[in-house]
């Protein structure tokens, strides 16, 4: 071995040694500043607000208009979450929205449990706190241990002759010396941080115990409001209650009594297809109870994916990854296929991936015996439609005609989309109503004047109310195929133009149907050759449709 390469050996193993000493000394400085860095931005209701951790005994949400709002709940070692108002409510858009009586109410059902808040608030932040603490621990050991080599030119910090027991005692006070001299400056680093200032002035809100406020003109307006959102919360759990009764009630009369009907045929799987579920809790629930029965009575076998074209969540918040969870368990066993909408976020995107959601965006991926792909939308839709938001440089149209780039023409696709213009831009047309034509022809092949399309299907969200398939045929080839083009309803009842006095919320009724398709696809070709909906009505009836064939017979695909 090399003398070049002796020194080198042995100046790594000193760094090694002395970033791991610098580590261990910055360790508490690296915690505090941790504690300091971490935060995140969120929208609470309609409410943009930047979330950051606490240290004097609350979690507070500080509106900077009506002041403070202090909770007296903290999680682990005493700390709280602190929220932070960043801009005006993303909805009628000016500071006189805050002291609206209506944009509190609405705000106020968003916030259903905020035990549930507070917990995920909480794996956020300690999320946040333990990636930061490494990142600062890592920056101290290069840093530390590069220091260390040059000071001590790569050899050891004693002399080789002095005695190793003398050694050792002064490693220890060293150490010891410096480490103390670490944790002083946390210390009082952390007592200057203004997330450890105390509360001084803070009014109690009268029969709610954790509850207080910082200005007495916002806690005469929570005492109005008070009453209203008392009653409103309990009647919206009863209402809910109810529907949920109803709903269970309906599909277990109505499943078994369509199941000979809904069962596939030889060689065909089912894809269940959803759209804009927009975080309603309600919803899911109902379908939470539909989609065992349906593994029941038509066999767990028969189904290969479920799909949802956006809108998955109804704010693309970090308080909404409990719903995303919810909705990725409520078809146990079966693959969700989701696409980002334009009420989801980035957010929601590494919430369904942490749940086990597929998101294969402009990427095909394998399901089963099936191919699907998905387009994420580009944009960003305010909770009431006051913002639209899309810094990305590209619409939703650009999305589709990437999306058609990307793709294999003649692979047989589940196409899973959000907006109809993303559609459009896939299909190669200007709107989606250039395809109405198509109404009529459902089995029979014609000259649609439409170019081949990639075969299979294409699943749309966005308006919330479900159209009759559109049948595209693809006569150019040796092989006669068809593309299936479905707009979907919602399967989270939501409307979908809300206003402060009708909007839906994570925890009441469905405003709307809720709305599943059954999509029967050829397992050999890819095709999709029939499709059956079912639908739970506002007050918890349920609907189930015959089912409906599309394409032609398997056995007369040769052209024509």
């Amino acid at each position: 071995m090399s003398a070049i390469l002796q020194r080198f050996i042995r100046v790594a193993g000193m760094f090694a040694a002395y970033a791991v000493v610098a580590a261990v000394v910055a360790a508490p400085i690296a915690a505090e500043r941790a504690v300091e860095a971490v935060r995140f931005d969120d929208r609470l209701g309609t409410l943009p607000v930047t979330v950051r951790l606490s240290h004097n005994g609350v979690s507070t949400l500080d509106t900077g208009v009506l002041g403070r709002l202090y909770w007296a709940q903290t999680g682990t070692g005493g700390f709280g979450a602190s929220l932070r108002a960043t801009g005006p409510p993303m909805a009628a858009g000016t500071l006189a929205s805050y002291a609206s009586p209506s944009f509190v109410r609405a705000n106020a059902q968003f916030v259903n449990d905020p035990e549930q808040l507070a917990r995920i608030y909480g794996a956020e932040l300690g999320s946040q706190l333990r990636e930061r603490f490494l990142w600062f621990e890592l920056g101290a050991a290069v840093a530390g241990g590069l220091a260390l080599v040059v000071v001590f030119r790569g050899r050891a910090p004693f002399p080789a002759r002095m005695p190793r027991r003398r050694k050792i005692v002064l490693g220890v006070v060293t150490g010891a010396v410096c480490l103390g001299v670490s944790v002083v400056i946390a210390v009082v680093s952390f007592d200057g941080w203004e997330g450890s200032d105390p509360i001084v002035d803070a009014y109690a809100m009268p029969g709610v115990d954790e509850l207080s406020f910082s200005d007495p003109q916002t806690l005469e307006i929570a005492r109005q409001v008070q009453p209203f959102i008392e009653k409103n919360t309990k009647r919206i759990r009863e209402r809910a209650a109810r529907y949920e009764a109803a709903a269970a009630a309906s599909l277990e009369t109505q499943i078994p009594a369509h199941a000979a009907d809904l069962r596939p045929r030889a060689g065909e799987t089912v894809v269940i297809a959803e759209a804009d579920p927009q975080g309603s809790e309600v919803g899911t629930a109902a379908r939470a109870h539909l989609y065992p029965l349906l593994q029941e009575y038509l066999g767990e076998e028969s189904f290969t994916m479920r799909t949802i074209s956006g809108d998955v969540t109804s704010n693309g918040t970090v308080a909404e990854d409990g719903f995303v969870r919810s909705e990725a368990e409520a078809g146990p066993g079966i693959a969700v296929v989701a696409v980002k909408g334009d009420h989801d976020t980035d957010t929601t995107v590494e919430q369904m991936l942490d749940h086990g959601m597929l998101n294969p965006d402009l990427e095909t991926t394998g399901v089963g015996d099936l191919r699907a792909v998905a387009g994420n939308d580009p944009g960003f839709k305010a909770l009431f439609g006051g913002l639209v938001i899309n810094e990305t440089g590209v619409s939703a149209t650009d999305v589709g005609q990437e999306l058609r780039e990307e793709v294999d023409p003649g692979e047989p696709l589940v196409v899973v989309l959000h907006q109809p213009s993303t559609a459009a831009g896939y299909l190669g047309v200007d709107s989606l109503g250039d395809l109405d034509a198509s109404y009529g022809h459902e089995t029979v092949p014609w000259d649609d004047g439409i170019p081949d399309l990639p075969p299979g299907t294409v699943n749309i969200g966005h308006y919330h109310d479900e159209s009759p398939p559109r049948v595209i045929w693809n006569t150019d080839g040796d092989e006669v195929t068809w593309t299936v083009v479905n707009q979907l309803g919602t399967s989270g009842g939501v409307e979908e133009s809300p206003t402060f006095n009708r909007f839906s919320t994570p925890f009441s009724v469905p405003l709307k149907t809720v709305s599943v398709q059954l999509q029967y696809v050829d397992v050999d070709s890819g095709l999709q050759t029939g499709y059956a909906d079912i639908g739970i009505a506002t007050d918890g009836a349920v609907t189930v449709a015959d089912r409906v064939d599309v394409g032609l017979p398997l056995g007369e695909r040769s052209a024509q």
